[in-house]
């Protein structure tokens, strides 16, 4: 909301971009003690060929961290290949695999799941050899045979070594998911489960001053009560906290208020 003839947030808060925008994406994003620890173990497993689930709440932070994974992994030994799963069947799960390796999706002749082994298989025995990871993020929507199908991807029985890593992410509904007895062939796959959790009040702290740094915004914008009473609204959770952190700079800018504090917040009736 902005009042006639008011500034800009820009230039009314002295920041380089918003803190809280989301069509800005950190070169390196907020990182707490223990995504700093999840991040070195997918890291070290991906390093020995291993396949492995990214588990937690919505809101947690596990696609970033996959994203920023994926973004640091040297392109000379590894082929990233991210879906983000959005509703697809299992002969669409295995479509968008194989546009991102640049595999023809058409013609009957040979099925598609056998032309992926033969390229992931082509691309790891070659004279420059790489080592493919494949992430599905939000996969706790995907069925059964489409996670089957992912599995037959990253095995090569002619050479016995791993073929390609997978990376399954998604919420506690996957958890539970893998530890059905029907997933045993599944389970059987994955070396471990990394489970990310909601940032604990401390790090909600050094999440909102990260962001006002990574904005070029005055450290003093949220004062310590503000910052405790989101903490405690957003349980951690760090989507509400971008959001929170957004209506209330603009509840601010509306009321030429220079700092968000308790008094501000309650009187915020798109804060709750």
């Amino acid at each position: 909301m902005k009042k006639p003839n008011q500034s800009t947030m820009a230039s009314y808060f002295g920041w380089k971009t918003h803190p809280f925008t989301d069509t800005r994406q950190l070169l390196n994003p907020f990182m707490g003690e223990r995504d700093e620890r999840i991040m070195q173990q997918a890291q070290a497993l991906l390093g020995y060929g291993k396949s492995f689930s990214f588990t937690g709440p919505s809101g947690a932070g596990k696609s970033t961290l996959l994203q920023h994974l994926l973004t640091n992994l040297d392109a000379n030994y590894y082929k990233p290949v991210f879906i983000h799963y959005g509703g697809l069947q299992r002969s669409g799960v295995l479509r968008a695999v194989a546009d991102k390796f640049g595999v023809e999706t058409t013609g009957r002749a040979v099925p598609l799941l056998i032309k992926l082994q033969k390229h992931i298989a082509s691309i790891i025995t070659g004279t420059s050899p790489i080592h493919p990871v494949i992430v599905i993020d939000d996969a706790q929507h995907l069925e059964r045979e489409s996670l089957t199908d992912l599995c037959s991807l990253i095995v090569c029985p002619p050479h016995k070594t791993a073929a390609a890593s997978l990376v399954i992410a998604g919420d506690e509904t996957l958890s539970r998911i893998l530890k059905l007895e029907s997933m045993t062939q599944i389970q059987t796959r994955l070396t471990a489960n990394l489970r990310m959790e909601p940032l604990c009040e401390k790090e909600v702290a050094r999440f909102i001053a990260y962001r006002l740094e990574q904005a070029k915004a005055p450290k003093d914008l949220f004062e310590s009560d503000a910052v405790s009473l989101i903490a405690a609204q957003c349980r951690g959770n760090r989507r509400k906290i971008m959001n929170a952190g957004t209506v209330l700079l603009d509840e601010a800018h509306y009321r030429e208020e220079k700092t968000i504090n308790s008094q501000l917040m309650s009187g915020c009736e798109l804060f709750s």
